[in-house]
């Protein structure tokens, strides 16, 4: 049941007493505010998932007012009371239809950041129970704390943002939460539909149909009819197009959606109660498997399975994983990325017996699996091309995806191979119990896993030991943090130091959630966390940003510290983009690249501390011997858990070396399809 169900039953319901009225009367009058008027707003709350449930929540109240009476008499007597409550002459503004809608699905926060079109519709939030309303302070900041409460569940954040100047500032965000795949309603307050054909500064031509490029689904409500008639039907339309933005936000291959409403039509009250009448579509994960995958499964003698991490997002993905891998004989790796943004969620070795690690084209021991392999099976996948993962076998192939689309474009698959589409736990899971005529015997690989986990992490440079240890020694201390949480989270957006992490991605403690930042919006990961933690409030986040990361997207800061939302935020300062310098130099020469040093004058942890957020500062000096760098490992340690202490927003600053051999081995200047990778081992 959904929170603003629960918060009814909690608040109405079970308060509710005869008080010499009849059980009717008794709920009727529940409805009613002091003055006698009838509460719309709470009317609307009850029926907003549709008549059976709200009759249900009735029929148990009249029950507890009156016991003796009979399932039938209840029955009818709860509908005439909903009928009542569902007068189509009572009406609501659509704005508050907005609100009952998003809080009926499940939304408990919304982020907004007013204009004038935007306040029928925050007014209306403000007012329904189990939503929470929180002041983004900013468009872009919004849309990302609305994508970033959603990671974990689709639909737990919803934005409010301005039309004209709001959605325009937030098109990065909309781009980046539709790459990531993050399921949340963007509702854009549009300009009146009298004076939006008045362009700039009242609206900007064809805006929801040109920015719902960068969405999953777009739609604009039109002026409210003149004709009573007409207006009935638009309410419904209007009603029934919301809830289908919702529903398709929660749909795999989740992404964002726009629902535009203008100001007039969001304030004016012509909505009948009526619209809310109706049961709330469901999402359809049904799968249907084609009969020629399970005689291929059968015939295949040394299968691989490469899973890119957005299969991880699929709830009970490992134990199918593991089932499936186990009862086929297959080897199974995972996508690494090796520039740009670099962590992601990574399976751990205990979760499924058979995982390898990533899958590692610079080991010869992992080319000669690919090699020898007479089944490849992906999982999720989005970005299996040639440039990432290096070359791949030319054996049969299995597709397995919520998004054919984003596997197609990736070109590896014949004719002859095939594509399951469906959610990827349900697709392994059907496949293991058609392969279970055995009683769940293993069939053992055919391959060294001990020696494929041994070379999955190689890579074409090697640094030194000194640094090597230092920076293991660092993840050391980010784990021993995270391994304190009972539910931790981890959002990254720092390019090369969550390079650096990812290397010693064994080092994290099991039931880590991970979410890097697909879509490369360098300071989208502070509003993203600033989201989850607070629509997320029993998880434990930290997140980790890069310092230009830090630059493009502290203005969340103000939010985080409004709401005091509870999250660790380790900044790592290198003084410069050490990346795309050493990509340049790679390139196109060593030359001096001022443009690519951090800005001097902006210091991390005195902008956060000038907001009230608790800061510290700590430099560890990789690649100095290791008696040095224990000291101020240890200082990291103890920082990290200090903020972890704190009520509200923490903020720990790193300061490491930008001496390209503190670095060495992180980020990879030439992908596969440029040059042929080195054998190691």
């Amino acid at each position: 049941m959904a929170v603003i169900q629960r918060t009814l039953a909690d608040n109405i319901f079970d308060a509710i007493e005869s008080n010499g009225d009849t059980p009717e009367e008794a709920v009727l009058r529940a409805f009613r505010k002091p003055t006698g008027d009838l509460d719309v707003l709470q009317c609307a709350c009850l029926l907003a998932a549709g008549r059976p449930p709200a009759r249900a929540a009735v029929e148990r109240t009249l029950r507890r007012l009156e016991p003796t009476a009979s399932e039938a008499s209840l029955g009818a007597r709860a509908d005439a009371v909903v009928d009542r409550l569902s007068d189509p002459d009572i009406l609501l503004t659509a704005g508050e239809l907005v609100g009952v809608l998003l809080a009926a699905s499940g939304v408990e926060r919304v982020f907004g950041y007013a204009g004038t079109s935007e306040l029928p519709l925050c007014d209306a939030i403000e007012e329904i129970p189990g939503i929470t309303l929180t002041n983004g302070r900013g468009d872009k900041e919004s849309a990302f704390m609305a994508a970033g409460a959603s990671l974990i569940r689709p639909n737990t954040g919803a934005a409010i943002l301005h039309g004209a100047r709001g959605l325009t500032n937030a098109a990065g965000a909309l781009a980046d939460a539709r790459r990531n795949e993050v399921g949340t309603v963007f509702i854009v307050g549009l300009a009146s539909t009298g004076s939006s054909q008045f362009l700039p500064p009242h609206n900007e031509p064809d805006l929801l149909e040109t920015l719902g490029a960068f969405a999953r689904w777009n739609w604009e409500a039109p002026a409210v009819p003149i004709d009573a008639g007409e207006r009935v039907t638009a309410a419904a339309t209007l009603a029934g197009k919301l809830r289908e933005a919702i529903a398709t936000a929660a749909r795999k291959p989740w992404g964002p959606v726009l629902f535009g409403i203008p100001q007039d039509v969001s304030e004016a009250r012509w909505v009948p109660l009526s619209v809310l009448d109706e049961a709330t579509p469901q999402v359809d994960d049904g799968l249907e498997l084609d009969a020629g995958v399970m005689g291929i499964l059968r015939a295949s003698r040394r299968p691989v399975i490469l899973i890119d991490d957005y299969a991880l997002r699929s709830e009970g993905i490992r134990t199918a994983l593991d089932r499936f891998s186990r009862l086929l004989g297959a080897a199974v790796v995972q996508l690494r990325y090796r520039r740009g943004l670099m962590l992601f969620e990574r399976l751990q070795f205990g979760e499924v017996e058979h995982f390898a690690g990533w899958l590692n084209q610079y080991s010869s021991a992992h080319r000669a699996m690919l090699d020898e392999c007479d089944l490849f099976i992906t999982v999720e996948d989005r970005n299996i091309y040639q440039r990432v993962v290096g070359n791949l076998p030319t054996c049969r192939k299995i597709a397995i995806t919520t998004d054919t689309a984003k596997v197609l474009k990736n070109e590896y698959l014949s004719d002859d191979d095939l594509m399951v589409e469906g959610d990827p736990t349900a697709v392994l899971t059907a496949f293991a119990d058609a392969l279970d005529t055995r009683g769940g015997t293993d069939v053992p690989l055919p391959w060294s896993l001990a020696e494929l986990r041994t070379q999955s992490t190689i890579g074409p440079e090697q640094a030194t030991r000194n640094v090597q240890e230092a920076r293991h020694r660092i993840v050391r201390a980010i784990s021993d943090l995270l391994g304190s949480w009972s539910r931790p989270v981890m959002v990254d957006d720092s390019s090369m130091f969550g390079g650096l992490v990812c290397e010693h991605y064994d080092e994290l403690p099991g039931g880590l959630r991970v979410f890097g930042g697909h879509g490369g919006f360098v300071g989208a990961g502070l509003g993203y966390a600033v989201g989850l933690a607070l629509g997320e409030p029993s998880a434990q986040v930290l997140c980790i940003l890069g310092d230009q990361a830090f630059t493009n997207s502290y203005q969340a800061l103000v939010a985080a510290v409004d709401e005091r939302a509870d999250f660790v935020i380790l900044v790592c300062n290198n003084g410069e983009s050490v990346s795309l310098k050493k990509q340049a130099v790679a390139s196109y020469g060593d030359i001096p690249r001022r443009y690519l040093d951090n800005a001097p004058q902006f210091r991390y942890s005195e902008v956060a501390g000038a907001l009230g957020v608790h800061t510290e500062r700590v430099a560890v000096s990789v690649g100095e011997q290791l008696d040095v760098v224990d000291e101020a490992v240890a200082e990291l340690t103890a920082a990290l858990r200090r903020a972890s202490a704190v009520r509200g927003p923490a903020l720990v600053e790193l300061v490491l070396p930008a001496d390209p051999s503190a670095w060495r081995g992180i980020w990879v200047v030439h992908g596969f399809e440029q040059q042929a990778p080195v054998s190691v081992g």
